[in-house]
Parts: C-alpha cells; structure tokens; sequence
C-alpha cells in the first residue's frame, strides 16, 4: 500500500481488517468456553478495534493483525475441542485489563424523525401561530418570574433577538435562508455585471454591423438594456430588502427599550454584556 495514502482510505485494507473482525466474533461465539468468559473476550474484540480505528503506522498495524490471526487460530483450535488451545485462551482472558473487558458504548440513538409536513406545504418551522411571533407579542407587560430583556443581535446585516440559549431552530432557519438569499442575490448582481453585460455589448455590436450592411433595423431595442434593466431590478430587490431590514430593527430596538424599562421598573438589575465583564449595568 503506498506511503502517503491512509490505511482507513485504502480499501484492501478495510476488507481485511473486517473480515478480521468478522472472524474473532465468529470463533468467539464458537469457542469452548464458559459463557462469562466468552462475553469478556467479545468485549475486550470489541473494545480493542475501537481503540485501532485510527492507527496508521505500518508497523503497529503489522502487529494487531498479527496478534488477531493468531487469536482467530487459537480460537478455531477452541471451537475443535483443543484443550490446551481452551487453556491458553482463558489464561489471556484472566490477564486482559478490566476496562478492556467491560461493555462497550452503545451506539447514540437514531435522531428524531422530522416533523410531519404542514397541510398548506410549507416548512413546520415557517407555519408558527400569530400568538408566538416575537415582534406581535413582546414586550410582555407582566412576567410571571424574573424578566429576561431581549438582546439586539445581528448576523451578517441581519437582525435579530437573541431571546434564549440555544437558538432556536425556527430563528436560525430564517436567518440562513434571508443570507443564501442576499449571497445569491450578489452573485447575480456580479454575474450580470461581469459577464452577460460584456456579451450584451458584443452582441449590439454584431447588430450594428448587420444594420450597416443590410441598411435597415427592425427593432431598436438593445442587449444592453434587458441586462440594465436586470440589474436595476437587482439594486431596486436589495435596498427594499434593507428598508424592511431597518424597519424591522427599529422595532426590535423598542421592544429592548420597552422590557428594559419594564424590568427596571420591577426592580431588576439590567446587564448588557457578559456576566463576568458586562460592558454596563442598568439598575433603577
């Protein structure tokens, strides 16, 4: 196997070492031993490829593989009633370290399915009532505990209030499509710019050419001008998707403002900042 390409990339050596693997839990299960040993010697099979997963030295490797063939020997000398094969293997599980011989972690459970799909089609996330839409109901005018003033927050440009940790799922969705959006929108402004404009431009050229020859035109519409009109388009999308962004923020700055006064009002110390070096702290 070449130097420079890792064992656990190359795909003779995964086959092997599963077949290997494959081949100590066969005879393990085959083997003439008590049933507490034979448990101990899965785990410790177990345990002991989970702890080579990750090795790469040639030499190191030479050595497991070497170490499991005579295991899987010992283990076929076992299965075919070799007393002295039985022996030596109970010996070799008397001597494996404890930690070695315990249980190995169970796999993390399967992640929960996804949420069934709303009636109207859209995303579960995008279909939230009225009632639990941020801006619609806050500032709350009373609390039932202690109030939790919102922070103004921005993510590339985009604003936002951080209200608890973690993020949740639904705030983090619509912040990641508004930037694909304003990404792909950019792209489209360059590429209009930078590569159908100088086309455009080539191409009313080539028409100027036809109309000195042919003596006529038939239209007097230009390239140029559904490229212009495209990118006028682009800039027209991108500064009313800022004035919402404004408007917006405007509105998250009075709820901050509003529950800031709320809470000083009910006694509560309000810190901007970390708790361990907060850059200020409001109090009544």
């Amino acid at each position: 196997m070449p130097r420079f390409l890792q064992p656990k990339k190359s795909t003779q050596h995964r086959v092997a070492a599963i077949a290997l693997y494959r081949a100590l839990l066969s005879g393990c299960s085959s083997a003439g031993l008590p049933d507490d040993d034979r448990t101990l010697l899965r785990n410790a099979i177990q345990n002991k490829f989970r702890q080579n997963r990750k090795i790469q030295s040639p030499y190191q490797l030479g050595l497991s593989f070497k170490l499991g063939y005579e295991t899987v020997d010992k283990l076929d000398a076992s299965t075919a009633g070799d007393t002295a094969g039985t022996r030596t293997l109970s010996q070799l599980i008397a001597a494996l370290p404890h930690g070695l011989t315990n249980a190995p972690p169970t796999r993390r459970p399967a992640p929960p399915p996804p949420p069934a799909p709303h009636p109207s089609g859209k995303h579960p996330l995008a279909v939230l009532p009225p009632e639990r839409a941020v801006l619609n109901v806050r500032p709350y005018a009373q609390v039932s505990g202690a109030r939790k003033v919102p922070v103004m927050a921005s993510a590339n440009g985009i604003p936002f209030l951080r209200l608890t940790k973690p993020q949740p799922a639904s705030l983090s969705r619509v912040i990641r499509q508004k930037l694909t959006r304003r990404i792909g929108r950019f792209h489209q402004r360059i590429e209009l710019g930078k590569y159908w404009l100088p086309l455009a431009k080539q191409e009313d050229e080539w028409d100027m050419l036809m109309v000195a020859q042919l003596g006529r035109r038939e239209d007097r519409i230009k390239w140029t001008d559904a490229v212009n009109e495209a990118e006028k388009q682009n800039v027209a999308t991108y500064e009313e998707e800022l004035a919402k962004d404004r408007e917006i923020a405007k509105k998250m700055q009075g709820i901050v403002d509003e529950e800031t006064r709320l809470a000083l009002k009910e006694g509560q110390e309000v810190v901007r900042g970390g708790k361990k070096s907060p850059i200020r702290a409001l109090k009544r």
